[in-house]
């Protein structure tokens, strides 16, 4: 990639008051000059004139400023699609969906990113968001820190990404057949995935990253935040993607090369070196399942597992004290609670499993049960009553 800066692209539907919040975060952040395209793109509604000047009442000073507008509806899919194809003209963009805001040093973050990783293949791009959240399996998500300021995953971006050209022209022709052909079942996938609509770009984009075995660049400190508004996709308003942003100013951020990189799977599992022992088996030949995700151990014969499985002959098993969860199994933390298991061969998962109290008990840190049953008790009244008012 040339040094030809990324174009920001917020992406807009119905929501004047999002994407007026939006724009004042990107105008507010610093930039290296003032020669930075911003593109407003906004999806055919009711609303598009007012999302439009919404946009323009904030302004854009930092170069030009291009308004997209679609005469008929395109969905966010496709919206997002489009989006990405404007790497043809500015070689990278930096997509920020109207639910969004950025950090003051977001875009410096990505430049910096760029320029470091132009020239390795196994990155899909790079995120500005930061999970603190395993949606698939509901447990919190930390990731194990290193010297450097990023990490690598295999998560969902969808919260504030940048595309580069090259890249992007590999998805679109990989995205050309699949969207003809389908998506099938893939167990090498959270099953919550396979459950995402037809009208998501980002299952596609998942299935890409695991099939050409790709990775996200993603920093320790989020760039981006999601203000977990009601939207096209979730009509309910949730704190779950709600996460502390980097307040800094022209930092210099240190990035790991591949090999250097902590990395995480599509199951927020973490990826060790090869060369690492457990119980004296390679790592390698050890499914690592902690979170409870996997129906099948993907041909390996060793299950590590935070849900007890009697049918299975127990290795060793570790305690849970540490965080990151695995940090447990590396420091060999003696207790009952993640379970290492020899799976024989034509091993089926049994999806009945309850899950380990131990690890609720883990998540949930000093909660009790009497707390936790009154919560639970309102959501399921609010959860019966958002029903009834549906009908």
């Amino acid at each position: 990639m040339n040094e030809r800066f990324p174009a920001i692209v917020a992406v807009g539907y119905n929501r004047p008051d999002c994407m007026e919040r939006l724009i004042k975060s990107v105008e507010n952040a610093d930039y290296p000059e003032e020669n930075i395209t911003l593109i407003i793109s906004i999806d055919c509604s009711e609303k598009s004139d007012e999302v439009e000047k919404a946009a323009r009442e904030v302004g854009w000073s930092h170069g030009e400023l291009i308004i997209r507008r679609y005469k008929k509806r395109l969905g966010l899919k496709n919206h997002i699609i489009q989006c990405g194809d404007l790497t043809e003209d500015y070689d990278a963009v930096i997509i920020l969906e109207d639910d969004l805001v950025v950090s003051k040093c977001f875009y410096n973050y990505v430049l910096q990113a760029l320029r470091f990783y132009q020239n390795e293949p196994r990155i899909a791009g790079i995120s500005l968001y930061s999970h603190a959240w395993n949606g698939y399996s509901n447990y919190e998500f930390t990731a194990q820190k290193n010297k450097y300021d990023t990490y690598m995953g295999q998560f969902s971006i969808t919260w504030g990404q940048c595309w580069i050209k090259e890249e992007w022209r590999k998805f679109k022709s990989w995205y050309g057949t699949k969207s003809k052909e389908g998506l099938t079942v893939n167990y090498k996938l959270p099953e919550k995935i396979e459950h995402w609509g037809e009208k998501s770009w980002g299952k596609y984009f998942v299935y890409y990253i695991i099939e050409k075995d790709l990775y996200y660049v993603i920093p320790y400190i989020s760039l981006s935040t999601n203000c977990s508004e009601a939207g096209e996709h979730n009509d309910m308003v949730s704190s779950s993607h709600q996460v502390m942003m980097l307040d800094a100013e022209n930092m210099d951020f240190r990035f790991p090369t591949f090999e250097q990189a902590i990395r995480y799977d599509i199951f927020f599992e973490r990826m060790a070196d090869q060369e690492i022992f457990v119980k004296g088996i390679n790592i390698k030949d050890i499914c690592f399942d902690l979170n409870g995700l996997h129906r099948d151990t993907n041909g390996r014969r060793y299950l590590l597992t935070s849900v007890k499985d009697n049918s299975l002959k127990l290795i060793t098993s570790y305690g849970l004290q540490l965080r990151p969860i695995e940090e447990n199994v590396f420091r060999k933390i003696p207790g009952n609670c993640l379970f290492l298991y020899y799976v024989p061969e034509g091993y089926q998962r049994n999806k009945a499993s309850r899950e380990s109290y131990a690890r609720m008990k883990y998540e949930l840190y000093d909660h009790n049960w009497r707390r936790i049953c009154k919560y639970g008790f309102q959501s399921f009244f609010y959860a019966v009553r958002r029903k009834i008012r549906r009908k």
